[in-house]
């Protein structure tokens, strides 16, 4: 089964192809006219050639080169009967010298004017290199296109005495030219139509394509919209257990005077974290339309960036515990407070930082993470970096696809929920990435 790319590729090459099978057939058709209509003269030529020296008798052709005038009127008016009725630009008979013996033109030198030209022709005839009539190539002299042939004249004996030429204007040269430049315009729209069609094409087909995913996302979401409700039901009852219990904990922390009491806040305020996912989980697979479903229940906060950040060091070491994890300089100091959305924010951010640590392990490179902040008077930009191997640019456009991921245990939902996060606290979410220098997440976010 074709993929969407070998599909665009295998659509892309047939274009291409047919549009070179169809000028190629329409080139060889030119070149088979081409050459039949040359041919066609060539026979022309040499059958008239060798109808005219038939009527020249050898005694004929003495007596013109013996410069007999009676002979020489009567030869030429022959040879001009010929030349008009078969439309010929010109006959003539040469001696070995190139000189004219006779000839129907007007004014002309009295040395052939095209002997450096058709001069091995005429020569091969003379030294009997053969004694079949010759045609010439198509020769171009001033603006005009001619062809001769060329046939010897015998003496009583057999030798050559001398060789008739005939001359033929190539009338159908000019509909052959404007046959090639019409041939050549038709050549360049069929190559401009077939890159025309080739790109409608292959927006088409992109447009198919990216209704294709949609459907497909689509119904991910509705499988996933139904084992999410399923799975949050079953979660919310053990979480409200968990937190009745956490919340016992403190209380006998406090009447024990137990100075570590924050461990019990600490679960307690992670069992709210997640039934406030839960039920956000809850209210999306129920189909209620809630846009804020990540962020639901939350209100915005002022609240101490610089412990935040502390928490979220202290969460990835513990969920490391064997590996040593190097954190980069911050410039965020105990003092920076911001407001917004805590938990979610931490959530985020918490997201990001594991996504790091996973990306150094898995390449087999020390743990190297940072979290860095600047403000100005609307955003906060917060950076989450890691010193991982980085994406490449096909990676980097997938990454926030559901169900992708670049790790080997990864669910792919990770950076899809924490856009999604994102996006509901008003704010965007940038994924640098360079490969072998690592990842680079830049959140901003409406103070």
């Amino acid at each position: 089964m074709f993929t969407s790319a070998k599909r665009l590729l295998v659509a892309a090459m047939f274009t291409i192809v047919l549009v070179i099978i169809v000028n190629i057939a329409w080139w060889l058709f030119y070149h088979r006219t081409e050459s039949l209509l040359d041919n066609q003269l060539s026979r022309r030529l040499t059958a008239i050639a060798t109808t005219t020296a038939a009527g020249l008798e050898s005694h004929t052709i003495e007596a013109l080169i013996a410069g007999d005038f009676a002979t020489y009127t009567r030869v030429a008016d022959f040879l001009e009967k010929i030349r008009s009725a078969d439309t010929l630009s010109e006959l003539f008979i040469l001696d070995d010298n190139y000189s004219y013996i006779i000839t129907t033109a007007v004014d002309v030198d009295s040395t052939y004017f095209l002997s450096s030209l058709n001069g091995p022709y005429i020569d091969s005839l003379f030294f009997s290199l053969t004694d079949r009539p010759i045609a010439t190539q198509t020769y171009k002299t001033g603006a005009v296109y001619l062809k001769s042939a060329f046939v010897p004249l015998y003496d009583s004996t057999g030798l050559v005495l001398a060789v008739l030429g005939v001359e033929a204007n190539v009338d159908y040269f000019d509909a052959l030219t404007s046959f090639r430049e019409n041939l050549l315009y038709s050549t360049i729209l069929s190559l401009a139509g077939g890159l025309i069609l080739g790109i409608l094409f292959l927006l088409v087909q992109r447009r198919f394509n990216f209704m294709q995913q949609q459907l497909f996302l689509n119904e991910t979401h509705a499988y996933l919209g139904r084992m999410v409700a399923m799975v949050s039901h079953e979660i919310k009852n053990p979480l409200m257990i968990i937190r009745a219990a956490a919340e016992r904990l403190k209380k006998r922390q406090q009447n024990a005077a137990v100075s570590d009491g924050n461990e019990s806040d600490f679960i307690i305020e992670e069992v709210d974290r997640l039934n406030e996912i839960v039920t956000g989980y809850l209210t999306y697979a129920a189909g209620s339309g809630n846009k804020n479903m990540f962020i639901h229940g939350q209100e915005p906060e002022s609240f101490s960036i610089y412990e935040l950040i502390a928490g979220l060091r202290k969460h990835v070491q513990q969920k490391y515990p064997s590996d040593t994890i190097n954190w980069l300089e911050s410039s965020v100091s105990p003092q920076m407070f911001i407001t917004g959305y805590r938990r979610a924010l931490r959530q985020v951010l918490l997201n990001l930082l594991i996504n790091g640590a996973e990306a150094c392990r898995e390449s087999g490179k020390p743990i190297v993470l940072g979290v860095d902040v600047e403000t100005d008077k609307d955003n906060i930009i917060i950076t989450v970096s890691d010193k991982g191997p980085g994406m490449s640019s096909g990676q980097l456009k997938k990454v926030f696809e559901p169900f992708y991921s670049t790790h080997q245990t990864g669910s792919g939902l990770g950076l899809h929920v924490s856009r999604k996060i994102v996006e509901e606290m008003g704010g965007e979410i940038i994924i640098e990435s360079v490969q072998g220098e690592g990842t680079k997440a830049l959140l901003t976010l409406p103070q």
